[in-house]
């Protein structure tokens, strides 16, 4: 048993902490949160009760030090309130601000909680995710022999990450498959951009296309930079995908909306527990005047709905989306408390969902439960899986673009005939005739293709000539 005064210690110290805070808080409202405090006062003591019992009597006395029991009651506390809230402990915090820096050591992939276990949104292009074949829906049910079922989305990134070159073995279930596969990736310095080479790209001389993989502090600078060179190509009409980002940065993606709507217009607001509203508001003109249309999905999320219902409200593009899905309803903000001037606690930090997002026409995202594409593509799950694996995400062939196909030139070689049934099938199979994966393309990128082409027809008054 510990000692009477270490035992006194650690009553004195609780008390100090829990009690000074619930003052502090009751002092600043108003005398009247003084009963409130008094009610909370009764429930402390029961929680400093249940300390002293666990110093005093649980077997393993090296894991009920006053630092890990107080850690372990304040990750309690915050869990109980959503999903979105956490306490992050010092080595928590620098992996949270690294995913927003755009560089980090790791292995590549974009992941959330879905129904309860670690998901696989998607892995980022050359990265050992990628290379190891894991895909978007994966979940990913053990990392390194541990169960994610139930985990915190940090926890996980801070098992995921380490240093490059070390190993980590994860256990996947994928929907198409009936067994878990276990895999081994090697981790590696992961340097990411909002907007990679080759996902900006005219898809015919008067529509542009780019993808945003997240809104990372750079975000902003990229997509600018990529929509002024496609400008300087002819682009008329842009199609920006944000499919599959989870969101980021609130401040880039007001930045992002400043970039197509105009000047003075109201982009996001916020509001509080007491009903205190803060409304962003665009500060610049856009960068140009072409039509849009914006591709979302289940996994667009925060900053993506926060630009896609800006330009949804205004009536700057339409969004096109698969049936059957809204984006994903992550519609509150979360507010960072560094915990550095409390002792013990430096580094550590606080992310606390502090207010509610709203639309510019004062829909809340969070309680629509995400926001309905203007328009649906006509795709299946299982269609959209099958395009994922042959890595046809922003792919359309040109045939359904309306732009000419290379045919060649020369005279057609007779071949011989076949002499066996086997030389039949063997040409075939060799004849370079296109296999069911070179068939498939973007259905949802065609839809917005061809809906925002039919937009700028109107517009302009054209037609069959």
């Amino acid at each position: 048993m510990n000692a009477p005064g270490k035992k006194h210690i650690v009553f004195l110290l609780c008390m100090l902490i829990l009690i000074s805070t619930c003052l502090g808080i009751g002092v600043q409202r108003s005398v009247l949160a003084l009963d409130a405090v008094e009610d909370s006062m009764k429930t402390l003591k029961v929680l400093i009760h249940v300390l002293v019992k666990i110093q005093d009597n649980y077997v393993n006395p090296e894991k009920v030090s006053t630092d890990s029991l107080i850690k372990g009651a304040i990750h309690g506390m915050v869990g109980t309130l959503d999903r979105y809230s956490v306490f992050m402990e010092p080595d928590d915090a620098k992996e949270f601000n690294d995913q927003t820096q755009g560089s980090f050591g790791g292995l590549g992939i974009q992941i959330d909680v879905v129904d309860g276990w670690l998901t696989v949104i998607e892995p980022l292009p050359d990265t050992p995710a990628a290379k190891a074949g894991l895909m978007s829906g994966d979940k990913i049910v053990e990392i390194d022999g541990e169960s994610t079922k139930g985990m915190s989305i940090y926890k996980a990134i801070k098992l995921l990450k380490g240093n490059p070159d070390t190993t980590v073995t994860l256990t996947i279930a994928r929907r198409s498959e009936s067994e878990l596969r276990r895999v081994t990736l090697t981790r590696a310095i992961i340097q990411t951009n909002a907007v990679a080479q080759s996902e900006k790209r005219m898809l015919d001389k008067r529509i542009g296309y780019i993808r945003l993989r997240d809104f990372t502090r750079d975000a902003a600078d990229e997509l600018e930079n990529a929509i002024r060179d496609l400008e300087k190509q002819g682009m008329q009409g842009l199609i920006l995908d944000l499919r599959d980002n989870v969101g980021g940065l609130l401040d880039v993606a007001v930045r992002i909306c400043d970039l197509f709507i105009k000047k003075g217009q109201k982009i996001v607001s916020h509001r509080d527990r007491e009903n205190y509203e803060k409304v962003y508001y665009a500060e610049t003109n856009p960068v140009g005047d072409f039509q849009m249309a914006v591709l979302v999905n289940e996994f667009s999320a925060s900053a993506s709905e926060i630009v896609a219902g800006c330009i949804q409200d205004h009536k700057r593009g339409i969004l096109v989306g698969p049936e059957g899905h809204r984006t994903f309803g992550k519609g509150s903000v979360q507010t960072l408390y560094e915990l550095k001037e409390m002792p013990g606690m430096e580094g550590a930090s606080l992310k606390l969902t502090t207010a509610k997002y709203f639309t510019p026409l004062g829909r809340s995202i969070e309680d629509e439960k995400g926001l309905a594409p203007d328009i649906y593509a006509q795709v299946t799950d299982d269609q959209r899986q099958d395009i994922r694996v042959a890595g046809k995400i922003g792919y359309l062939p040109p045939s359904l673009l309306g732009m000419p196909t290379v045919e060649s030139a020369t005279d057609t070689v007779q071949a011989p005939t076949p002499t066996t049934v086997a030389e039949v099938f063997s040409s075939e199979e060799d004849s370079g005739a296109p296999t069911e994966s070179e068939n498939l393309y973007d259905i949802e990128l065609l839809t917005a293709y061809q809906c925002l082409k039919g937009i700028m027809l109107l517009q302009t008054g054209g037609g069959a000539r």
